[in-house]
């Protein structure tokens, strides 16, 4: 599978769940939503490929990364930011390991 049609994934994951979270404010949460991957996913992969840094502990940086642009972005509580940051990712790396590991 091309490096790219995991970015595709990534955000067919994690943009439904952002807008679970941002009812009222859709269209800027999914802008957000995907400037924030287009910022993370790149960098994760840049990360992932040429440093020998585990990628639990990246994915622990997207969430964080992406917690922290939420609660900016979205003038959001930290608390929520973070849910959204943690759950996101978390369901996308987990779905990353599927496709890895059994297709």
């Amino acid at each position: 599978m091309g490096v790219w049609r995991y970015f595709i994934i990534t955000l067919v994951v994690e943009l439904p769940i952002v807008l679970l979270f941002f009812k009222q404010e859709r269209k800027f949460a999914l802008l957000i939503g995907f400037l924030l991957n287009l910022f993370t996913w790149p960098l994760l992969n840049i990360l992932l490929y040429y440093t020998h840094w585990n990628i639990n502990i990246l994915e622990i940086g997207v969430a964080v990364t992406e917690s922290i642009g939420y609660y900016l972005l979205m003038q959001c509580s930290w608390k929520k930011a973070l849910a959204l940051g943690f759950t996101a990712n978390a369901l996308s790396y987990g779905v990353g390991i599927i496709l890895n590991n059994y297709i």
